[in-house]
């Protein structure tokens, strides 16, 4: 099954941080779509933590009401193999929500990636004069 196949992937690599985007909020936690392995999975959030609004579809930080996580909102979560129990799951946790900064940045150096790229394909390409 693929589950096992992605556990002993992380039993392998060890643990990883990656970004997800969350899919859905749920009662207990998040649900999350990890674009870089292509993998989905349940983020379990502390209710001592976070208030969870299935409704709104928000999860709110009870220490900092301006901390919120919605739909398609990327968060940095960590990947790693656990065995407890001979269960052989991959368990993902939540590290912090990916800044606006940080969101900038990335978007920045994606499209200079993605410049060059266009470069290499089609050198001969003219490049309209300043006037």
């Amino acid at each position: 099954s693929a589950d096992l196949h992605i556990f002993l992937y992380f039993n392998k690599k060890g643990r990883q941080s990656a970004e997800a985007v969350v899919t859905r909020v749920r009662r207990s936690g998040l649900q999350v779509v990890i674009q870089r392995y292509g993998i989905d999975g349940f983020v379990s959030m502390p209710a001592e933590e976070w208030r969870l609004d299935e409704a709104s579809q928000t999860a709110v930080k009870i220490q900092d009401e301006n901390v919120r996580i919605e739909i398609f909102r990327r968060i940095v979560v960590q990947i790693e193999a656990d065995d407890t129990d001979f269960r052989n799951r991959t368990r993902i946790t939540f590290e912090r929500i990916v800044s606006e900064a940080e969101r900038r940045e990335a978007y920045a150096e994606l499209e200079a990636r993605r410049k060059e790229a266009l470069k290499e394909m089609y050198p001969d390409r003219l490049v309209p004069e300043a006037n």
